[in-house]
């Protein structure tokens, strides 16, 4: 059983927030949202966040833009450590295995990633082309259980990217992760606005709804809705004095 001891922050500014004060240790969490949503921007800035405390990073990639462009992306914001690189943050590159041995190949470059960088978050980038290379849905429930396997017996957590997302429908996947959580780009008028929502928070509570969010030099920056932070207020009204008098008593 989880406990607000096992938890720990992302250090994403306003997403521990939403998150009731961040995720769990040897958790399984689900980022997905259309491309252009920033899903890798928010997957570096976690594992980034998490090498600056002192903690070992593993950002594994599939059929994605290469390494280099990544990191030259990324090195145009400011959560960005070249010197984290390699030894609390490191890069691989995993499709080749995944086409070549499906699966169970990249479960094996999962465990001896994680084990010999001795990593503690692992940011897997390409979900959806995991669902693709699955045969069936009990394939795919198989992988994430072995995951959750890994990470439970390792301390390690895992955040996995995923474009797919259709709200008429349920992946299997979404049913097995301890959290799901989607961003969304939308226009109102000519006016383009960021979403986040938290759909999922095994073993917490968390902040429903929508919450503005924009990239920025610095990375995400996420702003939780005032009045969701509200939603129960620290100090209970009080009244005193006389009661108010019934109908009967006017008359």
């Amino acid at each position: 059983m989880t406990s607000d001891s096992d938890r720990f922050a992302t250090g994403v500014p306003g997403l521990d927030t939403i998150l009731g004060g961040g995720v769990f240790d040897g958790g399984i969490y689900i980022i997905q949202g259309a491309p252009g949503a920033g899903k890798t921007i928010l997957g570096n800035q976690i594992c980034f966040a998490q090498a600056a405390m002192g903690r070992n990073a593993l950002y594994i990639t599939l059929l994605a833009e290469s390494h280099a462009r990544m990191i030259g992306h990324m090195r145009r914001l400011k959560f960005f450590d070249e010197a984290a690189i390699p030894d609390r943050m490191s890069y691989v590159g995993a499709f080749k295995t995944l086409d070549d041995d499906g699966l169970r190949g990249l479960l094996d470059v999962v465990r001896r990633e994680v084990r010999t960088r001795k990593a503690s978050i692992v940011v897997l980038d390409g979900l959806i082309t995991v669902h693709e290379k699955a045969g069936s849905d009990l394939e795919l429930k198989k992988f994430i259980h072995e995951l959750q396997t890994q990470a439970s017996f390792s301390n390690c957590t895992m955040f996995l990217l995923t474009s797919a997302f259709d709200a008429n429908t349920h992946p299997p996947e979404h049913t097995m992760v301890d959290g799901l959580i989607e961003l969304r780009s939308s226009l109102h008028g000519r006016r383009a606005e960021r979403s986040l929502q938290v759909h999922k928070l095994r073993g917490s509570w968390f902040m429903g709804g929508k919450h503005s969010y924009r990239i920025t030099e610095n990375g995400h920056a996420i702003y939780p809705r005032v009045e969701a932070l509200l939603e129960t207020p620290s100090v209970w009204d009080s009244a005193d004095g006389p009661k108010s008098l019934t109908h009967n008593e006017f008359v």
